[in-house]
């Protein structure tokens, strides 16, 4: 019987997949099925994959590999990016019942019903513009934050990516869809709401040429509601001026973006596909900075692109040293098979790779450290996502401008947004106390 299927869901990758396991378990939990963490024994396993690189499709094999090992008996069911571009590669892997790709994903629930196969069955079409973003989700884990994945695929053609051959053209949800959903997760108490997509910066352009991400920030906040909503991962040159304006007066969108570089030297950008310049990158970071109060900027950095030579990686290192970020997401170039990029010339050895990383990476504890000194002894606005942290036992939470911090008062709520004013660092954390307390 359904309601005795215990089903543990195992999700690698980004926001938008951490969203689909949350619409999956969302489903499964309202036709009777009860949920397991995925270190438990299982009845069905659910490995929602992530195929962004090499060791991302070896660790969802690994993965499928433990649930196997874990109960053998148990139905082996693998969705998400790497099912979707290496569907008969991952049939072939020992134990696995279904691959099921990602427009598909709504149908998990008829195939876990149907028990074992004796041989593994396949359900992937090509994911495109006739898709619509059927399964949704009634939140994550916990009544903290949640992801709202607004949007999904992507229209660009980065020469590192695979990403838009698993996910396909851009989708958009509209915004009175968006607003309902955003009334059911305020609804189910939750006090900070992710905006998310494979391309977030695309929402909307494919519904009318008058909706935009702007468009869909400034309605939600227009609406007041009693939570805070961050905005995920835009491309540089989609953070418009009237972006901009709406974040430096909103009351409710967080002060915080985040923003790939990927390469400060044009000549690697050009190679990379990406559709900006170093000198545009740093126009936008200078303009949010400027107009939108203590607002953090993170940066994504890939190190290693093929042709990267000590003065192209010296042109995103000094471009990186100058601006006022706040903290970078540094990661070294990944051979990718079926991307444009694969079959360069210049690729790097790895141990050049490695060195430029660590350069990057001490870069990045001095910005964060830069940025984190300014807040020493002012107050900040923190969302308590934790009322212990493992490590320290104390009360944990993040700032509206993404610096996570530890409160040093114990007897603080979770899922309670305080002030707290900052008093020292340790580490990349921030420690602080709580006003009146």
């Amino acid at each position: 019987m359904r309601n005795e299927l215990r089903v543990s869901i195992a999700t690698l990758g980004c926001k938008s997949n951490q969203y689909d396991s949350a619409a999956i378990a969302a489903m499964l939990k309202e036709n009777n099925l009860n949920m397991a963490a995925i270190s438990e024994i299982a009845d069905v396993y659910i490995i929602n994959t992530c195929t962004v690189t090499g060791k991302a499709d070896y660790q969802s094999r690994q993965l499928i590999r433990r649930a196997r090992s874990a109960n053998p008996d148990a139905v082996i069911l693998v969705t998400g990016c790497y099912a979707q571009v290496a569907a008969q590669e991952v049939a072939g892997i020992d134990g696995v019942d279904y691959v099921v790709g990602n427009p598909e994903k709504e149908r998990i629930l008829g195939y876990i019903l149907e028990g074992k196969k004796k041989q593994p069955k396949i359900d992937i079409s090509e994911a495109g513009k006739d898709k619509p973003l059927s399964l949704r989700a009634k939140g994550s884990t916990g009544r903290t934050r949640a992801y709202l994945k607004v949007q999904d695929g992507c229209n660009n053609s980065c020469s590192y990516c695979i990403i838009p051959k698993a996910r396909g053209v851009s989708r958009s949800l509209p915004i009175s869809d968006i607003l309902q959903e955003i009334d059911g997760l305020v609804a189910n108490g939750y006090k900070e709401i992710i905006l998310t997509g494979i391309h977030l910066g695309a929402y909307g352009f494919d519904v009318d040429s008058k909706t935009d991400i702007a468009g869909l920030v400034k309605a939600i906040d227009e609406r007041d509601y009693p939570c805070r909503f961050r905005i995920s991962s835009l491309d540089p040159d989609e953070v418009s001026d009237e972006l901009i304006e709406i974040m430096a007066n909103a009351k409710g969108i967080c002060n915080h973006l985040h923003l790939p570089l990927q390469s400060g030297d044009d000549n690697i950008l050009q190679k990379m596909n990406r559709r900006y310049t170093g000198k545009l990158f740093a126009e936008r970071i200078e303009e949010i900075v400027k107009t939108v109060p203590d607002i953090s900027v993170g940066v994504d950095v890939i190190v290693g692109f093929p042709g990267e030579g000590e003065r192209e990686f010296l042109n995103t290192y000094n471009l990186l040293e100058r601006l006022p970020i706040a903290y970078m997401h540094i990661f070294p170039y990944s051979r990718r098979k079926g991307t444009a990029a694969a079959g360069f010339s210049g690729q790097i050895d790895s141990r050049i790779v490695k060195g430029r990383c660590e350069r990057i990476r001490a870069l990045d504890k001095i910005k964060r450290k830069i940025f984190y000194e300014r807040f020493i002894g002012k107050k900040a606005s923190v969302l308590i996502e934790t009322s212990r942290d493992k490590e320290t036992g104390l009360p944990a939470g993040r700032a509206r401008n993404y610096i996570p911090f530890l409160i040093k008062n114990r007897n603080v709520r979770k899922n309670i947004e305080m002030d707290i004013v900052g008093s020292e660092i340790n580490g990349d954390r921030m420690i602080g106390y709580a006003i009146g307390r």
